[in-house]
């Protein structure tokens, strides 16, 4: 673990006792008619006991394939983590999406190793949840480019519905409700005092909130759409040229 974080100096103690520990366990293990480099054994029985005990302090709480999908999740949030959780609720297929428990453990652990600039366990190790076959249910001689298109499309949905869920209410709902998203009707762009009198608030305050929510929509999308830098910035001009001086799209 880096030298970093509050816990560090707790943790450093910690786990020299859990390699005390080791190196003695290894002594009564150590089998001279297998090897005669006993310092060897040793370095190996402690390292494999540390890397072991800081796995499981820093996933506390999480499973490692609730871990493994968050870090996908979170790669594909561009590193936000609230985002990335609501994401692994949603995005991946069928039989690798976590619950709402799950999903929320996983951040909570990711979250403590990043406390100690730490990266989530299996980070660079464990292969990431990519769109692949499983996702369809099919085998791969099977699959049609109109199921591509449908769960290219149903991902866009899941990332939409994320985004907003990790917006302050009252911009996720006026955006919901200009572009009749799920669970919220469909009002549009010109039904403002419509959409205001079922809030409680104003016409103006409905304009404010779309123009504003749109813009932080835009830029968390940004975010998680974008393959590139490149991309980043085609992605935002587009967005601006967009954008009405309304706040609304066009």
């Amino acid at each position: 673990m880096a030298e970093s974080g509050p816990r560090h100096e707790e943790y450093r103690e910690e786990f020299e006792q859990i390699g005390r520990i080791a190196v003695w366990e290894a002594l009564g293990r150590f089998d001279e008619s297998v090897t005669g480099d006993f310092l060897g054994f040793a370095y190996t029985t402690v390292e494999a006991t540390l890397l072991n005990s800081t796995r499981a302090e820093r996933n506390r709480g999480a499973d490692p394939d609730a871990a493994k999908t968050f870090l996908s999740m979170l790669r594909m949030a561009g590193d936000d983590p609230y985002l990335a959780e609501r994401l692994a609720q949603t995005v991946p297929p069928a039989g690798r999406r976590l619950s709402a428990d799950r999903a929320h453990a996983a951040r909570l652990a990711y979250q403590g190793a990043e406390s100690l600039d730490a990266p989530l366990p299996g980070a660079g190790t464990d292969e990431a949840w990519e769109p692949a076959a499983p996702a369809f249910g099919v085998p791969d001689e099977l699959i049609t480019s109109d199921d591509v298109a449908r769960e290219e499309r149903r991902i866009k949905c899941a990332v939409v519905q994320g985004i907003l869920d990790t917006m302050g209410d009252g911009q996720a709902h006026v955006l919901r409700a200009t572009y009749g998203i799920d669970p919220v009707p469909f009002y549009g762009n010109t039904n403002e005092e419509e959409l205001a009198a079922d809030l409680g608030t104003t016409a103006k305050a409905v304009r404010e909130a779309r123009s504003k929510g749109l813009k932080s929509f835009g830029r968390r999308y940004v975010k998680v759409a974008a393959k590139s830098p490149e991309h980043a910035a085609e992605l935002t001009a587009a967005m601006a040229r967009n954008l009405t001086r309304k706040g609304a799209m066009t």
